[in-house]
C-alpha cells in the first residue's frame, strides 16, 4: 500500500473524529477516491490502537464508522480482504509477533514458532497491515515508545527474511515494509548506528527481492547504498561505513543495468575498500565473507587478464578459508570450498593436471558438508562441477575418471531438473551425452546412442533463440556422435544396413552445418576451427574429397588468424598439435583429384610457422628493444584478444556456465574489434613496406602456385619439394615448364620418418661412431624408400636441384644419397648442384633482396674451440686469400657480444669460425658460443642485417634440429636467413676438424670464380678426391699450427692430432667417406 494512501486515510479518519456529526457524510462525499477497503482496515487498526490506549470513546466512534463503511462497501467487517485472514486477525497476528520480539528480546526460537502457527497470514495482507498500522500508530505515540516499537518492527523484519517457512517472496515484502517503516522515525542526519543497519538491512532484502523487476530493484539497491554514503563519515562509523561498501559490492556483482566490465570493477572498488576497515584480526568472520565475495567478482571479471583474475579469485578464497570456522560455519566453509573448485577448475597456469586435482579436493571437501538432504540444489551443483573435473581429469584411468563423471552427472540430474533451473539441466546433460560419447566399454556403439537420446532430449526442451549458444554446443556434439558412428561402423566388416551408414554421414554433416549458424567465423573463430576441422575429417574419411577441402580450407585459415588469441606457448601447441594433419590431408585430398597446384600450395603453407609463432608469444623480442610498430600491432592484438575473451572461452563451454549470451557479446564486442582489426591493418602494411620479413613474420601470406613457379629462374633448375603425410611421402617436381607428383606409397610419418629417427638422429645422438659406420648403408637404403631412380629419369635436362626437406627429411645429407642412371651408381652431387632450403617462402626471401655483386666487405670471427685445433689455420688462410685486415677480423678476446653485432653490421660475407650449442629441446635457447658469453638464436632471429650476402658457419652442428609437430627449422641458418643474408653454409653434424678447415678453404677458393651452390659442389669434390700424398704437402704447415696450441694441459690432444694427420697422409683417399663432406649443406640464393 502507498505511504501516501496511508497518511491520506489517517488524515480522513482524524477530520471525521474531529468534525461534528452532521458533516460526517459531507466530509465522506468530498473523498469518495478514499473509500475503499484500505480505509476499512486503517480504521480498525486506528480502533485498536485507541483500545490500547484506554481512549474507549475514540474507539467506539472508529468502530462505528467501520460499520458503517462496511455496510456502504458491501464488505464485512469480519471479511478477509486478501482471502486468508481479516483485517482484525492481521492485526491481532502483528501486536502478537511484536510484543513476543519485544519480551524475547528478538529471540529466533520465540518468534519462529508463532511466525510457523501463521503463515496463512504472512502474505501481502499483512504487508499492507504492518504499513497502515505502523504509520498512523507511530504518529500517535510518544518519542521513546516510538522508537521502541520501531526497533521491534526491525527485529521482526530480521526474523522474517531469515525465516526459511511460507512463501520467500512475501517474507522479504514484509521484511522491506518493516525496514522502510523503521526508517520514518530515524532522521538520516542522525547517522546512527542503527540507521546504518536497517539501511544494510533494507539493500539487502531488496538485493533478495522477489517481486517486481529484478535490475529495477538491484537499482534501488544502489541508490539506498550510495545515498547512504553521501550522509555518513567513515571516521565517524567506520564499521558501519565498511559494510555498507561490502553490500555495494554485492549490488553491484549483481547489476544488470550498464557495462559488466565497470559494474564488476565497481564491484571490486567496494569490496577492496570494506577490506581497508574489515580487517582480519578486528573482524575475522566479516573479513572472510568479504574475500569470498570478491573471489566471485574475480571469477567473472572482464578486465585484465583472465589467468590473472582467476589467480586473485584463488587467492582470496583461500584467504576466506583461513577464517572460516568449518564446525561454527559449516555452510560457509563448504560454499568457499566449492568455489575455490570452481575456480581451480578454470586455472590457466600450465599445470592443468594439479589444477584438476585441486578442484576435485576442494569440491569433495565441499560434498562432506553439503548433501542431497541440507541442500539439494548446492549439492547436484557441485556434483555437476565434479562430473566435470573428472571428465576432464589426466590422473588414473580415462575410463575410471568417465565412469565418475557420469556417475556425478546422474546425481545431479536427480534434484536438478528442467522445471527447477533449465540451463543447469542443459548444462549438465551436455556433460552427460559427452561423458557418454568418450566412455572406454565394449559397448561403444550402445554408448553413442546413450549420447544421441541424451542431446536430442535437451533438444525438445529448450528454444533454440533463447538457448543459441547451448544449442549448438548440443549440434556440433551430435556432429561427433553421428561421425563416430561412422567410424565405429567403418570397422564392422558387413555393415547390415548400408543406407543406416550413408545416413549418419548426412546426421553428422547436418548437426555441424546446424552449429555453424550459432559458431560463425566472426563471433566464435576456436570454435568455428574445430566444427570445419570435424567436418573436413569427415569428408576425408569417407573420400568425399570436395567436403574435405571446402571444410579444411576454412578451418587452415582459422588455424592462421587465431594463433594470437593462445594465451601461451604452450595452448598454441596444444592447438597447432590437433590441427596441423589438416595440411597433410587437403593435400592428399588435392592429389586425389589430381589438383597438384594446389597441392603444392597448401604443402608451401605449412612450412616455417614457427617465426609466426614467435613473434606472437614475444620470443623473439624477450631482451631486445621491440620495434615501435611491432609494440603497437601487438598492444591492439591484446585489446582484440581481450574483447574476444567472451567468445574464445567457449572452447570450454561446460566447464562453468557462461553469463554472457551470443547477443551481448557480438552487440558489444564487434564493432569495437573491427575498429581495432582495421587500425591494426594499416600498421601491418607500415611495417610492410619497410621490412615485409617482419610484417610476415606477424601476419601470415603464403606464396601461389605461379609465384612458387617463378622461384625457378632457367631451365636448368628445378624444385624437389617433399610432404610426408601419416600415410604416403610425396614428392613435387617443379621445373619452369610443369609439375609432376611422384607418390611413396606407404612410406609415410609412420613408418619413413619414424626410420629416420631411429636410425640417423637417434643413433647419431647415442653412438656416433656407429652412426658413422652405418651412413653410407642408411643414405642407400633411404634413396630406395624415396625411389630416387625413378625420380631422376624426369630430370635428364636440370644442373642444379633446389631441395625443400620434411620433418627429419632436413637431416639428410642429399649430396651423398646414391642414384644409378643409365646404369652407373653415382651420388646425387655428381649430377647436379644442391640447394637446400627450410620452404619457398625462405627462397622467395632470398630472391627478392637486392644483389650484391662481388661483395668485398668481407669479416672474419674466431672463438678458441676445444678439440678444434685447425681453426686458426683455417682463418689465416682465408684472410692471406681475400687480403683480409686485422680491423676486419674478431679474433679471440675481440669476439665479444657486442663487438659481434656491430661487426656484422660492417660486412657483406662473414665467416664465422666458432663453438654452437644446440637445444633440441628447446631450439630457441641454442647458442653461438662467444669469448665474453652466448648468443642466442632467439636474439638473432630479431636482428636485421639489410648488408649481408654470403654466410659461413664454421661450427659444429649448426644446421641440426628437431622437428615435431610442424616442419619450422629453428636453427642459425635460417635466423640468418631471416635477419638478411642471401646464402648460408652450414653444416649438419660435427664434421672432423681437419675436413672442415680444408673444405672451408677449398669453398672459398672455388667461390672466387664460381656460384654459391657451385663452389659448395667443387668444394666437396676436392675433398672427396684429395689423395693423402697432396695432403701431406700441407703436413709441415699444419703441424706448425697445432704447435701454436701446445700447450701442457692439451699436449696429449695435440699428439693425437699429429697423429691423425700422419694417418690421413699415408690413406689414398682420406676423406672419400661422406662423413666428411656431405654434412655442409648450401641455403638461399645460387
Amino acid at each position: 500500500m502507498n505511504q501516501n494512501r496511508i497518511q491520506a486515510y489517517i488524515n480522513l479518519i482524524q477530520q471525521l473524529l474531529n468534525s461534528p456529526t452532521e458533516r460526517k457524510d459531507k466530509i465522506l462525499a468530498t473523498n469518495q477516491k478514499l473509500l475503499d477497503k484500505g480505509l476499512l482496515q486503517t480504521i480498525i487498526m486506528m480502533a485498536q490502537t485507541s483500545a490500547e490506549k484506554g481512549n474507549e470513546e475514540a474507539q467506539e466512534l472508529l468502530l462505528t464508522f467501520a460499520v458503517e463503511l462496511s455496510e456502504k462497501l458491501d464488505i464485512s467487517i469480519t471479511e478477509n480482504t486478501s482471502a486468508t485472514a481479516t483485517p482484525l486477525e492481521y492485526l491481532e497476528f502483528l501486536t502478537q509477533v511484536l510484543q513476543a520480539t519485544h519480551e524475547s528480546k528478538n529471540n529466533p526460537q520465540i518468534i519462529h514458532p508463532i511466525l510457523q502457527e501463521n503463515l496463512n497470514k504472512l502474505d501481502q495482507g499483512l504487508v499492507e497491515t504492518l504499513q497502515t498500522w505502523a504509520t498512523s500508530t507511530l504518529v500517535e505515540i510518544k518519542p521513546e515508545e516510538a522508537h521502541s516499537i520501531a526497533a521491534d518492527i526491525v527485529n521482526f523484519s530480521n526474523q522474517i527474511q531469515e525465516f526459511t517457512l511460507g512463501d520467500k517472496a512475501d517474507n522479504l515484502e514484509i521484511a522491506i515494509t518493516g525496514y522502510k517503516t523503521a526508517l520514518t522515525l530515524y532522521n538520516n542526519a542522525s547517522k546512527t548506528h542503527n540507521w546504518v543497519s536497517i539501511i544494510n538491512n533494507l539493500g539487502t532484502a531488496y538485493l533478495n527481492r522477489i517481486y517486481g523487476d529484478k535490475s529495477v530493484n538491484i537499482e534501488q539497491v544502489i541508490e539506498i547504498y550510495q545515498s547512504a554514503l553521501k550522509l555518513i563519515d567513515r571516521e565517524d562509523i567506520p564499521q558501519d561505513w565498511a559494510r555498507i561498501q561490502s553490500n555495494l559490492g554485492n549490488a553491484y556483482s549483481h547489476r544488470i543495468e550498464g557495462d559488466k566490465a565497470k559494474n564488476i570493477e565497481q564491484s571490486i572498488i567496494a569490496y577492496e575498500r570494506a577490506l581497508e576497515i574489515i580487517t582480519q584480526e578486528n573482524f575475522p568472520q566479516q573479513w572472510a565473507t568479504i574475500q569470498n565475495n570478491l573471489a566471485n567478482t574475480y571469477l567473472t571479471r572482464i578486465t585484465g587478464k583472465v589467468g590473472d583474475n582467476i589467480e586473485l579469485a584463488i587467492n582470496a578464497y583461500q584467504k576466506a578459508l583461513q577464517m572460516i570456522d568449518r564446525e561454527k560455519n559449516s555452510l560457509d566453509w563448504a560454499v568457499t570450498q566449492s568455489n575455490l573448485g570452481n575456480a581451480y577448475l578454470n586455472r590457466m597456469t600450465e599445470n592443468v593436471e594439479k589444477n584438476i586435482e585441486q578442484a576435485i579436493t576442494a569440491y569433495q571437501q565441499a560434498l562432506k558438508i553439503i548433501n542431497r538432504e541440507n541442500k539439494p540444489y548446492q549439492w547436484a551443483n557441485i556434483q555437476k562441477n565434479l562430473g566435470i573435473a573428472y571428465l576432464n581429469r589426466f590422473i588414473g584411468q580415462k575410463s575410471k575418471n568417465i565412469e565418475l563423471a557420469i556417475t556425478a552427472y546422474q546425481q545431479a540430474l536427480t534434484e536438478i531438473t528442467p522445471i527447477d533451473s533449465l540451463l543447469d539441466w542443459v548444462i549438465i546433460s551436455i556433460n552427460l551425452g559427452t561423458a557418454y560419447l568418450h566412455r572406454d566399454t565394449a559397448e561403444i556403439i550402445e554408448n553413442i546412442e546413450l549420447s544421441i537420446v541424451v542431446y536430442q532430449q535437451v533438444l525438445q526442451v529448450i528454444n533454440p533463440e533463447k538457448f543459441a549458444l547451448w544449442w549448438g554446443i548440443i549440434q556440433k556434439n551430435l556432429g561427433d556422435a553421428y561421425s563416430y558412428k561412422v567410424r565405429e561402423n567403418k570397422v564392422i566388416e558387413n555393415i547390415e544396413n548400408i543406407a543406416d551408414f550413408y545416413q549418419n554421414i548426412e546426421l553428422a554433416i547436418t548437426a555441424y552445418q546446424q552449429a555453424l549458424n550459432i559458431f560463425t567465423v566472426e563471433s566464435f573463430p576456436l570454435e568455428c576451427l574445430q566444427i570445419y576441422r570435424k567436418l573436413g575429417d569427415l569428408g576425408f574419411q569417407n573420400e568425399n574429397w570436395q567436403l574435405a577441402i571446402e571444410s579444411y580450407q576454412i578451418a587452415i585459415k582459422l588455424l592462421e588468424t587465431t594463433q594470437s588469441l593462445a594465451n601461451t606457448e604452450i595452448s598454441y601447441k596444444e592447438m597447432l598439435a590437433e590441427s596441423i594433419y589438416m595440411y597433410g590431408n587437403i593435400v592428399e585430398c588435392y592429389v586425389k583429384i589430381e589438383e597438384y597446384e594446389q597441392a603444392l600450395e597448401y604443402v608451401e603453407a605449412s612450412r616455417s610457422r614457427r617465426l609466426v609463432e614467435l613473434m606472437m608469444i614475444n620470443d623473439i623480442y624477450k631482451n631486445e628493444e621491440k620495434p615501435a610498430e611491432v609494440e603497437e600491432y601487438y598492444d591492439l592484438q591484446q585489446q582484440i584478444n581481450q574483447l574476444n575473451f567472451d567468445t574464445t572461452r567457449i572452447n570450454k563451454p561446460i566447464t562453468v556456465g557462461s553469463r554472457f549470451s551470443i547477443k551481448e557479446i557480438k552487440s558489444e564486442n564487434q564493432e569495437k574489434i573491427a575498429l581495432l582489426k582495421e587500425k591494426q591493418q594499416k600498421i601491418w602494411q607500415k611495417i610492410w613496406n619497410s621490412d615485409r620479413v617482419l610484417a610476415e613474420q606477424l601476419q601470415v601470406t603464403y606464396l601461389s602456385f605461379s609465384e612458387i613457379q617463378q622461384l625457378v629462374k632457367d631451365k636448368q633448375t628445378a624444385i624437389i619439394d617433399f610432404y610426408s603425410t601419416r600415410n604416403n611421402t610425396y614428392i613435387f617436381l617443379l621445373n619452369q615448364q610443369q609439375l609432376t607428383v611422384h607418390i611413396c606409397q606407404g612410406e609415410g610419418i609412420d613408418k619413413l620418418q619414424t626410420w629416420i629417427h631411429d636410425n640417423w638422429l637417434k643413433l647419431h645422438a647415442e653412438n656416433s661412431s656407429e652412426w658413422q659406420n652405418q651412413m653410407e648403408a642408411f643414405l642407400s637404403e633411404l634413396s630406395e624408400k624415396l625411389e630416387f631412380n625413378q625420380l631422376i629419369k624426369q630430370l635428364n635436362e636440370i644442373k642444379e636441384l633446389i631441395i625443400i626437406p620434411h620433418l627429419y627429411l632436413h637431416q639428410i645429407p642429399y649430396v651423398a644419397l646414391p642414384v644409378t642412371r643409365e646404369k652407373e651408381t653415382k651420388y646425387l652431387c655428381d649430377y647436379f648442384r644442391l640447394r637446400i632450403l627450410p620452404s619457398c617462402q625462405i627462397l622467395n626471401y632470398c630472391s627478392e633482396r637486392t644483389l650484391i655483386n662481388n661483395p668485398r666487405k668481407i669479416g672474419i670471427v674466431e672463438t678458441p674451440i676445444t678439440n678444434k685445433f685447425y681453426t686458426r689455420y683455417e682463418c689465416e688462410t682465408l684472410a692471406n686469400m681475400y687480403l683480409i685486415s686485422p680491423q676486419k677480423r674478431l679474433q679471440y678476446s675481440q669476439a665479444k657480444i657486442n663487438n659481434y653485432h656491430n661487426f656484422i653490421q660492417q660486412v657483406q660475407v662473414l665467416h664465422s669460425s666458432h663453438i654452437s650449442q644446440v637445444n633440441l629441446v628447446n631450439p630457441l635457447s641454442s647458442k653461438l658460443k662467444l669469448f665474453d658469453g652466448d648468443i642466442v638464436l632467439s636474439k638473432v632471429f630479431a636482428w636485421r642485417l639489410p648488408e649481408l650476402f654470403d654466410v659461413f658457419l664454421s661450427s659444429c652442428e649448426i644446421n641440426l634440429n628437431q622437428t615435431k609437430i610442424s616442419d619450422d627449422i629453428l636453427t642459425f641458418a635460417s635466423a640468418f636467413i631471416s635477419a638478411g643474408a642471401r646464402h648460408i653454409i652450414s653444416s649438419l653434424w660435427l664434421v672432423e676438424d681437419l675436413a672442415t678447415a680444408l673444405f672451408c678453404i677449398f669453398y672459398y677458393q672455388h667461390r672466387q670464380k664460381y656460384s654459391c651452390s657451385e663452389a659448395l659442389k667443387k668444394a666437396q669434390n676436392q675433398l672427396r678426391y684429395l689423395t693423402g700424398t697432396q695432403l701431406s704437402s700441407y703436413r709441415k704447415q699444419l703441424e706448425g699450427y697445432l704447435e701454436q696450441y701446445m700447450k701442457q694441459e692439451n699436449s696429449e690432444k695435440i699428439q693425437q692430432k699429429k697423429e691423425l694427420l700422419s694417418w690421413f697422409c699415408q690413406q689414398s683417399l682420406p676423406f672419400t667417406h661422406p662423413y666428411y663432406w656431405a654434412g655442409f649443406i648450401s641455403q638461399g640464393i645460387s
